[in-house]
């Protein structure tokens, strides 16, 4: 009996042994982990939300804190600011990795990287060639989701004349434009469409009022959808809709409730995705280098269809536009891609 109890003894004691010893390797891994320091950098106006573009940026990170208690500082610049400065800054207060949202943000990363050979830069929606190791850019494939509500567009006009309205013109926004057209056309050959950007500088994006203006002025010449790609200025456009009793199209996240019933849909772009996992994946170590595109394979765009507009969207639309996504997905119909030349 009492050789049983010291069998059994010595038993337990191996097994806390054992135990304490893989707890004390994990706590050891716990240690080791470098913690991360990371910054959100973007362009916002004056107000507090652009209700597009930024805040999708910022619903990312708030998730990756939320999750796993990553704490981030925000950097915001108007339009104007220099972009070099802003993201040196960030690197110099040890920040890492740097989330810097827009395309503006390709050259200055270009020109720091090297400098900062320890930081990790993540620059959304800019495309930055792949020259080193700790640099990291996301591009949307927003021709393929541009190309769906194209397809809405077509099939909601009354007057065959369709607009679009981009921001900056800058070559992400122009492909925007061109996958919408190629969706018009493929849903409705014989409608018009009227393509306007609001500036060439980063003020574009904030000004609402007059996105708002050339909204006005497209409508009275005989368009009665108009997709705006414009960020915070998107807005003056989705006002536009309502005030002229017309139908605007929305864009990076779901705006259908903004002007319910003049929101034909909105064209959502998860840039939360791209910020969220950027901070997921630093955070567990496995962040990498290079060119990651995001579509609609990746979940990354899609339209959205809610309570506020599904008045507008019957049956038939809805499964056609299901249709042209498969499609495009299993590469049955090909969205051509902007090219600058």
């Amino acid at each position: 009996m009492k050789h049983r109890i010291y069998i059994l003894i010595s038993w337990v004691a191996m097994c806390i042994g054992a135990t304490s010893a893989a707890m004390s390797e994990d706590n050891k891994a716990v240690a080791a982990k470098k913690p991360i320091k990371p910054a959100l950098i973007y362009v916002l106006g004056d107000k507090d939300s652009d209700r597009a573009f930024v805040d999708a940026a910022r619903t990312g990170a708030e998730r990756a804190k939320d999750e796993f208690g990553v704490h981030f500082t925000e950097y915001r610049m108007h339009a104007g600011e220099d972009v070099t400065s802003m993201i040196k800054k960030a690197a110099d207060s040890g920040a890492s990795p740097i989330i810097a949202v827009g395309f503006q943000n390709v050259m200055p990363v270009l020109n720091l990287a090297e400098r900062y050979p320890n930081t990790h830069f993540t620059v959304i929606d800019g495309l930055v060639p792949p020259l080193f190791p700790n640099v990291q850019s996301v591009i949307f494939k927003d021709h393929e989701g541009a190309f769906l509500v194209g397809i809405i567009a077509a099939n909601n006009t009354r007057t065959n004349h369709i607009g679009f309205i981009g921001g900056m013109d800058v070559p992400i926004i122009r492909n925007f434009a061109m996958g919408f057209v190629q969706g018009v056309r493929h849903a409705n050959p014989e409608a018009k469409v009227d393509m306007e950007m609001i500036g060439t500088t980063t003020k574009a994006w904030s000004s609402p009022e007059k996105a708002k203006e050339i909204a006005i002025k497209q409508y009275e010449s005989g368009a009665d959808v108009i997709f705006a790609a414009a960020g915070g200025s998107g807005l003056g456009v989705l006002e536009a809709a309502k005030d002229t009793d017309n139908f605007a199209i929305g864009v990076d996240i779901n705006q259908n409730a903004l002007y319910p019933g003049h929101v034909l849909t909105s064209l959502i772009k998860r840039v939360d995705i791209a910020v969220y996992t950027a901070l997921k994946t630093a955070y567990d170590d496995e962040w990498s280098p290079g060119i990651k595109y995001l579509g609609l394979k990746e979940g990354a765009l899609d339209y959205a269809v809610d309570e506020y507009n599904r008045h507008l969207m019957n049956e038939e639309l809805i499964d056609k536009v299901a249709t042209a996504k498969e499609r495009i997905v299993s590469g049955l119909i090909n969205v051509e891609m902007y090219s600058p030349r």
